[in-house]
Parts: structure tokens; sequence; C-alpha cells
């Protein structure tokens, strides 16, 4: 289950450009959504922002109360926005959620057991062919990251599948099952890659260029002028 924690957010005042001098005070202006609900401007200061960030995985659920407000919101983090330059954070959106209806969200898929993968000690390459998986889950248990131990793809051309995650209870993938995760192919032969290389350098050579091309249309031409008059 993710952590939770509680950021308080403050309702803003000031929208457009006008924001920029929020973000000279250290404040980042962001929006609340949800689903039936109106979007709320807010703003956060940017130190609070950072230790959320430090603390909880992308998936996370946050407990927040925005200041006037009785009631506290369970909200998740949709999207940041930074500066192209200094990376500094600019706009920050969350996701009004009901702890009791699914969602969906991806997590991140990150590969280990590399080393021990027989395959890849006998001179494969090992291919992650999917980054990340949808998943369906209620908030407070989707998972942001997913471990897959590759070790076990002992042979060429064995591969890890959607289908083969142990996922948590309660948890659905939602990406098309067949789907790769990993896999190992074998390395390329030397004499693959001379073989290659001929073929290149053969279909280079029968190609007429295109200076020649050129310089026969304007032999002819010349030829043509010459006859007319």
């Amino acid at each position: 289950m993710a952590d939770e924690l509680t950021l308080q957010l403050e309702p803003r005042a000031l929208i457009g450009k006008k924001v920029a001098r929020l973000r000279r005070e250290g404040i980042v202006p962001g929006n609340v959504y949800g689903r039936g609900l109106e979007s709320v401007a807010v703003q956060a200061p940017l130190v609070e922002l950072r230790r959320i960030f430090r603390s909880v995985d992308r998936n996370a659920v946050v407990t927040t109360q925005i200041a006037g407000e009785s009631e506290t919101r369970p909200i998740v983090l949709r999207s940041v926005r930074r500066h192209p330059v200094s990376r500094e954070v600019q706009h920050v959106d969350f996701y009004h959620i009901d702890m009791t209806r699914l969602i969906h969200s991806t997590a991140t898929v990150h590969l280990v057991g590399a080393e021990q993968a027989e395959a890849l000690a006998l001179g494969g390459v090992l291919i992650h062919a999917l980054d990340s998986v949808m998943l369906e889950a209620l908030p407070a248990d989707m998972p942001s990251d997913l471990t897959i131990d590759v070790s076990i793809l002992a042979n060429f051309g064995q591969s890890i599948h959607v289908s083969d995650l142990d996922l948590p209870e309660g948890v659905r993938a939602l990406t098309d099952p067949t789907a790769q995760l990993a896999t190992i192919v074998a390395p390329r032969l030397p004499e693959e890659d001379e073989v290659k290389a001929a073929d290149d350098e053969e279909g280079a050579e029968g190609e007429p260029g295109e200076g020649e091309d050129g310089e026969a249309a304007s032999a002819d031409g010349a030829a043509s002028d010459g006859s007319d008059s």
C-alpha cells in the first residue's frame, strides 16, 4: 500500500501571467480537479512540494485540506510542469479521488537479476521491450513501480510478458497480456556483420549515381539543340 502524507494547500487568487509573482516568492501555482467536481485554483510553498516529491511515489495518495474548507481531500499527483532550463517546478495538478472507486494509472517497469541470467552469460543481449504498464486498482493499492526478475531467462528468445506479472492483490493489468516486457536475443555473429556489409556495398555499386543521369540528360539536350540549328 502506498504511503500517505498531508499537504496544506491555499486557495489561489492570481491567475494567468500574474502567477509569475508567486513563483518569485517561492510559491507554486496549481489546480485540484476531480470527477464531477469543479477545478479549484490552489497554491503551495515550493519547499512543501519538494517534501512530498521526496517522500512518496508517483501514485501515492496525499491528504490535503484547502484553507477555508472543513473537510480533507484525498488527492494524487497528476502532472508537474517544470522550467525547461532550471527544471524547477512551475505548476502542479492534483486529482481528487474517491478511495472506493477503481482508478487507472501507469507503473514503471524495472528489470533486475540480469547478472544471473544464463542467456546473458552466453553473450545474449537484454531487450527492455516495455517500460511501463497500465494498471487498475483502488487508489490505496496502486503501485508506481513493478520489478521484473529477468534471471529466469536461460535461453535466447525467451521472454517475459505482461501475463507473467505477479501483481499485488486487487491490482489488474490493462496492458495487452501478450505484450513483451523483456527478452534476451542471440548476439550477432561476426560473419553476419560481414555479409551485411558486403550486401550494402554491392547495393551501393549497383545503383546509378544522380550525377551520371544528370550528365546524360545534359548531353542529350545539347545534341538536340545542335540539330535544330
